[in-house]
């Protein structure tokens, strides 16, 4: 027998009440974490286009309102700042407690006296932004540190799961709330939720400054110091084909998905039916594939299950052809619709796993927002095409091509586990 034991024995070690315990409390902090995250994007993402429409704004400047998005993409440029100084305590307390403060101040006033500033609006939003996607570096930084391997698909799951709670709330019930109970109070309440992340923060234990220097902080001094920590990121084995995985593996999925609430409502729908169909049911479904994915990661190991579930997600987004061709009857709509996102689920919280296992002990936050950087600037740009390409080539193509992009997506994956043997030793 080998000294470490067999897998079942490593496997029964870590299940011992201790070990299960400290799980689940930190599975409970990471979705608080990134419950938070939630909270302000959906505001910004999906609540503020209607308030500023009900106020009369234009929609040239509605849709400029996604430059507020930026910080998400170039959040990767000060990450290493964040591996580099201070604890994963400090920063997540603080960064919490200015979301807060921000959120307060946006409740301070009434929306339309807001629009009255547009401008400083705006800018109160874009560091309301800044500072929950550099709560987003400290935060992943948090879980790929403390995430054993074989908790990450769980962990992911977690992520996804909490992230899209809080943009409900966020967004959906913000605007419920508003009706009722106007603006001011409606989101000074949703303010005030901050606090069941700030209090657990501020409870946590943070490693002593010894362990923790050693484990999650990378040492540079200078430019070339800052530039070096990308650069040998970029240099390991395998990784030029994972970058090129992680920017196409989504990016089907998100030149596709943009287009089906118009290929619905070009298809007969009313918009009851497809917010029904695809927001509630179709998030519903989501959230599943999410939970099932990170419980079923573990078993399939991770390099399996990114390829699975990249077919699944592929056939999801094949599936709207059958809409495009005739197939216009709600069972099978609903039956599409739920497939596409539980795929989704699924195949969403395999990337965020592998980008976790691509990640260097030393500067977890740093390697993983230069991929999630990366992955957001990529989608976001098949997201802007997929209207355009529609409209050039149809909705046939459209969805033919996504589909495809997914598929192909895999073909570098596989280079790069051959490369890295990433994979090989998951958990099976």
């Amino acid at each position: 027998m080998r000294p470490e034991g067999t897998i079942a024995d490593r496997r029964a070690a870590h299940r011992t009440p201790m070990a299960v315990a400290g799980g689940w409390r930190l599975f409970g902090m990471l979705s608080a974490l990134y419950f938070a995250q939630g909270l302000p994007s959906g505001l910004i993402a999906k609540a503020l286009p209607p308030l500023l429409r009900d106020q009369g704004v234009s929609l040239s400047i509605i849709g400029l309102t996604s430059a507020l998005a930026l910080p998400w993409a170039l959040k990767f440029a000060w990450a290493p700042f964040i591996d580099r100084y201070g604890s994963r305590k400090r920063w997540l307390l603080v960064l919490n407690c200015l979301t807060m403060a921000l959120m307060l101040l946006v409740a301070s006033r009434d929306i339309a006296a807001w629009i009255d500033q547009l401008p400083l609006f705006l800018a109160v939003l874009f560091c309301m932004n800044l500072v929950s996607a550099t709560q987003d570096i400290a935060t992943d930084g948090y879980a790929v540190s403390a995430l054993k391997s074989e908790w990450r698909g769980l962990g992911n799951s977690i992520q996804v799961v909490g992230y899209k709670l809080g943009m409900v709330v966020g967004s959906g019930a913000l605007l419920w709330l508003t009706a009722r109970h106007g603006w001011q109070t409606s989101y000074a309440s949703l303010a005030c939720l901050m606090l069941l992340v700030i209090v657990p923060v501020w409870l946590m234990d943070d490693p002593p400054a010894p362990a923790r220097q050693a484990a999650t902080h990378t040492q540079w001094q200078g430019l070339q110091g800052y530039t070096r920590v990308f650069r040998e990121f970029v240099a390991r084995p395998g990784v030029g084909w994972w970058l090129l995985t992680v920017a196409l593996y989504k990016f089907g999925d998100s030149l596709g998905s943009r287009m089906t609430g118009p290929l619905l409502t070009d298809s007969g729908y009313s918009l009851a039916g497809i917010g029904v169909i695809t927001g509630s049911a179709g998030a519903t479904a989501g959230l599943l594939g999410a939970f099932v994915g990170g419980a079923t990661l573990l078993r399939l190991g991770h390099r399996q299950a990114l390829l699975a579930f990249g077919v699944l997600q592929a056939m999801g987004l094949a599936g709207y052809l059958l809409v495009v061709a005739g197939r216009q009857d709600v069972y099978t709509l609903a039956a599409i619709v739920y497939f596409e996102q539980f795929a989704d689920g699924l195949s969403t919280v395999a990337l965020f796993t592998i980008m976790m296992d691509r990640c260097r002990p030393q500067s977890p936050g740093t390697d993983y927002s230069l991929q999630a950087s990366l992955q957001v600037l990529v989608t976001g740009i098949a997201a802007l095409c997929g209207g355009l390409f529609a409209d050039r080539f149809g909705y046939t193509a459209m969805f033919t091509t996504a589909a495809s992009l997914t598929l192909l997506a895999l073909l570098p994956a596989v280079r790069s586990f051959r490369e890295s043997n990433l994979g090989r030793s998951d958990p099976v």
